[in-house]
């Protein structure tokens, strides 16, 4: 991450004789008594709690890379921020180059980790194991202290700079699936990585079938991939600790969504690698979606490079009807940049089209080994042959009804009835393609968004009860909703139907019956009456 250097603040400089007297001072202080200060509290605590002290050289493996920090830190700001690291004479510009691409106050995290490496050169256990680690909470709080300075001295700048750079280092995806690949935990091969440009916007559009796929595409270049992420995963507990500490840029599905539209503007005009799913949301069956068209226009009009991705075998390594994840072998296949059209239907076929040149024809294979099977009725709620819902059984897909079996091959297809091969996403289809008969109802748990905009908060629960649906309405509680209000009905992880008005969003996740049913059921429902509307 490169972010401009800001104007320079306009700033009194102190002569030459105030200057050599600032620096001093904070020389002795700061790099002489406050060290002092702190060691002999180490020794001091060693005496009163009676710890064992025995200097260790292991001492220089944090200290020596500790000092560097601090070294490259300091020269940083006298080079970039034409200012030293001290209150009275500090940077003039805002610095977010050598170690502040990586964290916001390296000085801080140095000069901690220093004493850590100090506490054990010297055998001080209480400096290493007592004093270190809580100057951690110390510095912290007061690095958000100064944060607010810096705020009111650099403006707009640094509030984007804080946004995307944390107190302490961030793990970029990049990172992360590399360690996975050594470990050997996700082996991925790449093909055509040489069409990732070395330095310059450029936005990459794969095809989405695994929770996986930022890995499988951070894995095709050494450059920080910025990936916009469901809003969901945003909202609450640990995945969404992490994600905030990712490139990721949370992105509302159910509504235009111009805060993520403006945080991508901003990363393609310093020159970012940016990563958009086109088709929305992962294939609820491993098969092929197409991209949406609303999503190709915008694509089109950010006006940089784009290249298209194909990603092969991401569907066997997590389906999303069973949100399982397995080791499994994928490869990651880039195109050459396409120039989209401005239509949105063409932009979209465009799109499509590059994936047919670098994903196979059909449908990926999906080894049913070490799965559950009984998740299968999310996308298998009926017969794929005779629609029959009563008799047939996701878990052994047979239908007693019809006498149809599918089984399970070595090659992660199915042989049907009289042994033809077809694939899971095949059937899945096939239970798509029949008309839901209403009413469709489900027990289910609703939430609902307080409000669309502003920051992305947890949902309020409005408890369990019974969702009802209808070729006109959707009832829940008190709850109703028209068909011909809706304006986006996706799902969310594998479970949870969400769809979203002009006025509001609700999530409804079913304690039986599958999410991707009720989807299914609206669309079918939704595009009957656009149609009866039109007519």
């Amino acid at each position: 991450m490169a972010l401009r250097v800001s104007a320079p603040v306009p700033a009194r400089t102190p002569g030459p004789m105030a200057r050599a007297a600032i620096i001093a001072g904070y020389a002795v202080v700061f790099w002489g008594a406050l060290p002092a200060l702190v060691v002999w509290l180490g020794f001091a605590l060693d005496d009163a709690l009676d710890l064992d002290t025995e200097p260790s050289l292991l001492g220089l493996a944090p200290l020596v890379p500790a000092v560097g920090l601090l070294a490259w830190a300091a020269v940083e700001l006298r080079r970039r921020g034409r200012g030293l690291p001290i209150g009275a004479l500090p940077p003039r510009c805002l610095v977010a180059s050598g170690p502040y691409r990586f964290m916001r106050h390296p000085m801080y995290l140095g000069w901690n980790v220093a004493v850590f490496g100090l506490g054990l050169l010297i055998g001080s256990p209480a400096l290493a194991f007592i004093v270190a680690p809580l100057l951690l909470p110390a510095w912290m709080a007061y690095a958000r202290i100064e944060d607010a300075g810096l705020a009111r001295r650099f403006g707009t700048p640094y509030g984007r700079y804080r946004r995307r750079v944390g107190l302490l280092p961030g793990v970029s995806l990049y990172t992360v699936s590399r360690l996975l690949v050594l470990a050997g935990a996700l082996p991925v091969s790449v093909e055509g990585a040489a069409y990732v440009p070395k330095a310059g916007p450029a936005i990459l559009v794969p095809n989405h079938t695994c929770y996986l796929d930022p890995a499988f595409v951070g894995r095709a270049t050494r450059r920080t991939v910025w990936f916009t992420t469901t809003a969901e995963a945003f909202r609450s507990g640990p995945l969404a600790f992490i994600l905030r500490r990712l490139p990721a840029v949370p992105l509302r599905r159910y509504r235009p969504d111009p805060v993520a539209c403006r945080e991508v503007l901003r990363l393609l005009g310093e020159g970012e690698l940016v990563c958009i799913f086109p088709e929305g949301e992962r294939t609820p069956h491993g098969g092929r979606q197409a991209p949406i068209a609303s999503a190709a226009a915008m694509i089109a009009r950010l006006k940089a490079p784009v290249l298209p991705v194909g990603i092969i075998g991401g569907a066997d390594v997590g389906p999303r009807w069973s949100q399982s994840l397995r080791r499994r072998a994928v490869t990651v296949r880039i195109g050459p940049p396409l120039s989209l059209a401005a239509d949105a239907e063409r932009a979209a076929d465009e799109i499509a089209g590059a994936w047919d040149t670098l994903i196979p024809q059909g449908d990926e294979a999906v080894h049913l080994t070490s799965l559950d099977l009984g998740r299968l009725a999310r996308i298998l709620w009926r017969c794929p042959a005779c629609g029959d819902e009563k008799r047939f059984s996701p878990a052994s897909l047979s239908c007693a009804a019809c006498g149809a079996r599918w089984a399970p091959t070595t090659d992660g297809y199915l042989d049907g009835p009289e042994g033809s091969p077809t694939s899971l996403a095949c059937l899945a289809r096939a239970v798509f393609a029949f008309p839901e008969a209403p009413p469709l109802w489900m027990r289910a748990s609703g939430f609902e968004e307080r409000c669309t905009f502003g920051p992305i908060r947890p949902l309020r629960p409005l408890g369990e009860g019974e969702l009802r649906l209808d070729p006109e309405r959707l009832t829940f509680g008190g709850l109703e909703v028209s068909l011909m209000d809706l304006r986006y009905v996706t799902t969310e992880r594998a479970d949870t139907l969400q769809l979203a008005t002009a006025a509001g969003m609700w999530q409804f996740r079913p304690t039986e019956g599958s999410a991707f049913r009720l989807k299914n059921a609206l669309d079918q429902w939704r595009g009957v009456a656009i149609q009866r509307n039109r007519s």
